[in-house]
């Protein structure tokens, strides 16, 4: 398997803040050599080091072959041209890797969202209301229109917790008054996630406890 030009990809790189998520394209593949263009944060180039070694992920949808992908990459070369890309060998062959399941619960929590343009650029912040949240994403009513792989910045709160990440969209969800956006985190700190599946159990046991007084 290999991945091919045009394709959306995760790197997983380790800071000192912890483990940090980038999406890209890859801009040309061959053997076990991706050239890829170098992630951007607020419009500024991520400096990731040469010699950083680095997992790459990416998901597949098609018929064929279906789920997530990743290896242990090394950044080899950096390529300070108009689009600056990064070399990156391949450590090793591609693993399919199982994803994360989490539950999710219906909800309707206010948020504030900055959609992001390529190239970092932020368009100005609008409300929206959380309809659904997981560990892993949130389904998410908007008036933007928004389109698949469309990434932004939410902040919301949960109980005494302010959340705040990154987030794209993987799914259209169709809605009472249109259409609504399925979205999947991006780069949410561990800390602020276990919050948000520590609100979910609560919440889950809250309806349950609905669920009996209605049938009592």
């Amino acid at each position: 398997m290999q991945v091919v030009p045009n394709q959306l990809v995760e790197l997983h790189v380790d800071s000192p803040a912890g483990m940090r998520i980038y999406r890209t394209r890859v801009e040309d593949a061959y053997d076990d050599l991706v050239i890829v263009g170098a992630p951007l944060e607020k419009g500024a180039v991520v400096p990731i080091r040469l010699g950083t070694e680095l997992k790459i992920e990416f998901k597949l949808t098609g018929p064929d072959k279906e789920g997530r992908f990743s290896t242990t990459a090394i950044v080899e070369k950096r390529f300070r041209t108009s689009i600056p890309l990064l070399q990156l060998r391949l450590l090793g062959e591609w693993q399919k890797t199982q994803e994360r399941m989490f539950v999710r619960v219906p909800v309707h929590l206010d948020a504030v969202v900055v959609p992001l343009q390529e190239g970092g650029e932020e368009l100005p912040p609008q409300t929206a209301l959380i309809l659904n949240l997981s560990g892993g994403g949130f389904l998410l009513r908007s008036d933007h229109p928004f389109q698949i792989d469309d990434e932004v910045r939410i902040s919301f709160r949960i109980g005494s917790e302010q959340i705040v990440s990154t987030a794209y969209v993987v799914r259209f969800v169709p809605g009472e008054t249109g259409q609504d956006y399925g979205f999947a985190f991006l780069d949410i700190p561990e800390a602020m996630r276990k919050a948000i599946i520590q609100f979910v159990f609560k919440r889950q046991i809250e309806l349950a406890e609905l669920t009996r007084e209605d049938l009592s």
